[in-house]
């Protein structure tokens, strides 16, 4: 049996990320981790192919003509709020042509659309909810009638469902980085090519209210199974890792011990990761640094106190400059994170959230739009005052706003978020810094394309 790992083409250079999707702010892209765990698990069973027709720029007509030079039986998408519905007009069109070709597509916000949305999109067969279950295997394989775990999916005129919930730890089979064209893959934090991404987690244990992350809970993977991955990567070539767990400092005993791992295996990767601003203490950030980390990527989002509170921020702004001046005491450097136009927002608020981002000692500012993503109470509450409809799927951070209030309207909002860019990378201080740090052509490349697309936003 023949299965595709498809990432669909776009007109924009998307990331879909599982808990959500956008298009990237500037010149960066990495893999998407579903397909990646996915190709672990399905390798030993099926002949395995993988499309990243993003990064590979191919057009519908490139990859339609890709499909009919291969009699794939399965085709297992990627897809996300950015790009849902020109992915499901692409699937449709494939299953118009090849009915008996099973779709099944893959989405943290899957767990939010469940089987209704199955029901109203006949082009798909099934719909994955977990890219770590085992149970896909079953389910290409013919052993279909019964329940299985993370998955939804269509059986005559049926819909089967699992109650099933995944257990606390996991593991998969390592991902077969080699199919991905990671040669490609590129990120402006990152000091070596090339680079992939790994997970140790999936979900947060947090619960702010503009982020999805925390409406899957938190699950961890098992030590020893990330470990066999990175030496894996290691005999690939692979030189450097994003650990893009949504918090990968969540327990300091488990990043200690990851850590010491790492050091143990001589692995001598450089990495990044992203971290939750009150999780980090001196302990995690001296092992992290020892382990070879050089970037934590963390979310700041807002310089008003009041809207921190409002949408659950468990930090205050004065923990925010404590914490990052630790993070700084050890040379790593931080890239922070930011919302503009979060319902109560006012141009004030978001004033001081550009002060504060100016004010601190970050390498990188990260000024996203806010969004309503599916499982937030941020969406709950924006439907509740008819801020956007029930049936809104389709938004990108890096899009003009589709969240206004009283207070802001969108043109407003999308004006201050270029205001944020502007005031904080056009200080003669910081693009001084920044050329200072050049060492490579690759950098003076980087540094020039990611320049070019983010004020072209």
């Amino acid at each position: 049996m023949k299965v595709l790992l498809l990432n669909p083409p776009g007109n924009k250079l998307y990331i879909r990320d599982y808990y959500c999707s956008f298009s990237s702010k500037a010149d960066y892209y990495w893999p998407p981790q579903d397909l990646l765990a996915l190709s672990g698990l399905l390798h030993q069973y099926f002949s395995l192919e993988v499309i990243d027709a993003i990064i590979e720029r191919l057009t519908e007509k490139k990859l339609y003509q890709r499909i009919r030079e291969n009699q794939y039986h399965a085709i297992i998408f990627t897809t996300g709020t950015a790009t849902l519905e020109s992915d499901l007009a692409l699937m449709a069109r494939l299953k118009k042509e090849k009915p008996r070709l099973q779709i099944i597509a893959s989405a943290g916000i899957l767990k939010f659309l469940g089987e209704d949305w199955l029901r109203q999109n006949p082009c798909l067969d099934a719909l994955l909810l977990d890219f770590t279950e085992a149970t896909i295997i079953d389910y290409l394989r013919g052993e279909r009638g019964k329940p299985l775990r993370s998955l939804i999916y269509r059986q005559n005129d049926q819909i089967i469902t699992s109650p099933e919930r995944a257990p606390l730890e996991f593991a998969f089979p390592v991902p077969r980085h080699e199919l991905f064209p990671f040669h490609r893959y590129r990120l402006p934090i990152a000091r070596r090519f090339p680079f992939t991404v790994v997970i140790t987690s999936l979900g947060c244990p947090f619960n702010c209210a503009f982020c999805t992350a925390g409406a899957f809970g938190y699950r961890q993977r098992r030590l020893d199974n990330i470990l066999e991955e990175l030496l894996y990567l290691k005999k690939l070539g692979l030189k450097e890792i994003l650990f893009q767990d949504p918090t990968f400092t969540v327990n300091t005993k488990r990043v200690v011990s990851l850590c010491e791992k790492m050091i143990q295996a001589n692995l001598n990767f450089t990495w990044s990761c992203n971290a939750e601003l009150k999780s980090l203490n001196e302990e995690k950030i001296k092992w992290m640094k020892a382990a070879g980390c050089h970037t934590v990527s963390v979310g700041i989002e807002s310089g008003d106190e009041a809207i921190l509170k409002k949408y659950s921020k468990p930090i205050s702004v004065s923990e925010v400059r404590e914490k990052i001046q630790l993070i700084k005491k050890y040379g790593l450097k931080v890239l922070g994170y930011f919302i503009i136009g979060l319902p109560g927002e006012t141009r004030e608020s978001i004033e001081r959230t550009i002060k504060l981002a100016k004010s601190l000692p970050i390498d990188i500012a990260s000024f996203a739009i806010a969004t309503p993503d599916l499982g937030t109470r941020l969406r709950q509450e924006a439907i509740a005052a008819g801020l956007i409809p029930p049936n809104l799927l389709r938004f990108d951070s890096t899009d003009f706003p589709i969240l206004a209030g009283s207070n802001l309207t969108a043109e407003e909002i999308w004006r201050l978020r270029k205001k944020a860019n502007r005031d904080f990378y056009l200080r003669p201080d910081y693009i001084l810094k920044r050329i200072g740090e050049i060492r490579s052509w690759r950098d003076l490349k980087f540094s020039l394309s990611n320049a070019f697309n983010l004020f072209r936003k």
